[in-house]
């Protein structure tokens, strides 16, 4: 299953900045400016003009899209390296999606005129989109997939997996905490399956000792079964001839 855990990632883990030449990715920084982004605020919003890119230096972003009932899609977690609003600029389109701060966090802002300077100047930087573009769209395809092969409480213990591995929280006597609140309605918008669905999971969890929410943070008590429930065979799909 360390493939799949590999190819389903919740947490968005990308920084084509720091893959660029080091001078190439200093002249990039040195024209970036940061700002302070509270918890709960949002930085861009869907339908927005897209006139900056942003890259997060400290804290978690949660990225939302819209369903058709208007009601907000968790697509991921961003955190410190990633990057976003760089699409919108190359497509020269409005902000496709709503990104909000999880926790204080701290973001680099690069306005769209420095953007196309740095991006006509160095040959290396629109390389290094494409790399990113052509992995989204790989992410993409295996998240369908994993949606459509594993069971829901294979998802959500691969979820809590990722979270554990790129944002763990302080250390506890009582087990790993996650350092961001994370509700279950943020899983059941996540995973497109009702609330009900997601107790049903956490419930097991809890029952297997394994998950805990203890004061608002979600805290997991014993790794080794959560990495267990990840290692479990995919779903077999039936079909009709």
């Amino acid at each position: 299953m360390s493939e799949v855990r590999q190819s389903f990632q919740v947490v968005v883990n990308e920084n084509w900045i720091a893959g660029l030449p080091g001078a190439i990715a200093e002249a990039v920084r040195a024209r970036m400016s940061a700002i302070e982004v509270p918890a709960g605020e949002t930085l861009t919003a869907a339908g927005r003009p897209a006139t900056r890119m942003f890259q997060v230096v400290e804290g978690y972003l949660r990225v939302n899209g819209v369903h058709q009932d208007g009601s907000a899609a968790l697509i991921a977690l961003y955190i410190p390296g990633n990057c976003l609003g760089e699409n919108a600029l190359i497509a020269r389109r409005r902000y496709n999606h709503t990104a909000v701060a999880l926790v204080d966090s701290r973001v680099g802002v690069l306005a769209a005129r420095d953007f196309w300077e740095l991006y006509r100047l160095y040959d290396e930087i629109p390389e290094a989109l494409c790399r990113k573009f052509v992995a989204l769209v790989s992410r993409q395809i295996d998240m369908r997939e994993a949606h459509a092969t594993l069971s829901l409480g294979q998802r959500i213990a691969l979820m809590f997996d990722n979270f554990l591995e790129h944002c763990p929280g302080a250390a506890r006597p009582d087990g790993a905490a996650i350092a961001f609140p994370f509700t279950q309605w943020d899983i059941a918008a996540l995973f497109d399956v009702s609330r009900q669905s997601v107790h049903r999971e956490i419930a097991r969890l809890r029952a297997l000792g394994i998950l805990e929410k203890r004061a608002g943070v979600w805290v997991i008590a014993d790794r080794h079964k959560l990495g267990s429930l990840t290692s479990m065979p995919r779903q077999k799909k039936s079909g009709r001839m």
